[in-house]
């Protein structure tokens, strides 16, 4: 009988401190924010979507070489000063927003910033493409650029390797003329 009492106090004893902490509750501010109406106040340091700037992008591609699970996929038209971004993808199903890839970047052309909402109904929605579109004008007139900067750059070696064979020729020339020549007798000194 002594043990019921006791339940039976106990029982009463965790309903009113349950109710104690839910009255609590009910009368304070709620911190519930009406998200589209309402933005969360972001904290400095937040780690979120990427900022691109594609002007600055030099297509060294580190960025992609430090991501340890390879979410950033480059694509490139052109090599070196002359490369066009054609594609800066970035899968956020599998980034982990570690701020890896912008440590290695040379020209600081992306970033985490505070942008945060990556709703969405499927994987293909969580993979988000930085690099501005492309018209096939831009496309063509890039490839005629890249075209004319390697006929120029075959233009220079063929001209520099017909100066080098021309000074070779000379060279050989002149040591063709220094050299004795077989109808010639040494002198008693040995000089011709």
């Amino acid at each position: 009988m002594k043990d019921y009492f006791r339940n039976l106090w106990a029982g009463i004893v965790t309903t009113w401190v349950g109710m104690r902490l839910t009255l609590r509750y009910l009368i304070k501010p709620s911190v519930t924010l009406r998200y589209p109406e309402e933005r969360p106040v972001i904290p400095a340091g937040y780690r979120g979507i990427h900022g691109y700037d594609e002007e600055k992008c030099s297509v060294c591609k580190s960025c992609a070489a430090a991501c340890p699970v390879d979410c950033i996929t480059i694509e490139q038209l052109g090599r070196g000063k002359d490369a066009m971004v054609m594609r800066f993808e970035v899968d956020y199903s599998r980034c982990l927003f570690c701020d890896l890839c912008t440590i290695p970047c040379p020209t600081q052309c992306i970033w985490l910033s505070e942008r945060y909402d990556l709703a969405g109904y499927t994987r293909e929605e969580c993979r988000i493409d930085f690099a501005r579109p492309k018209s096939p004008e831009e496309i063509a007139a890039h490839e005629e650029l890249l075209r004319k900067k390697e006929e120029e750059k075959k233009a220079k070696a063929a001209a520099a390797a017909a100066a080098k064979a021309k000074k070779e020729a000379e060279t050989k020339a002149a040591a063709e003329a220094s050299a004795p020549q077989a109808g010639d007798a040494p002198t008693r000194d040995g000089a011709a």
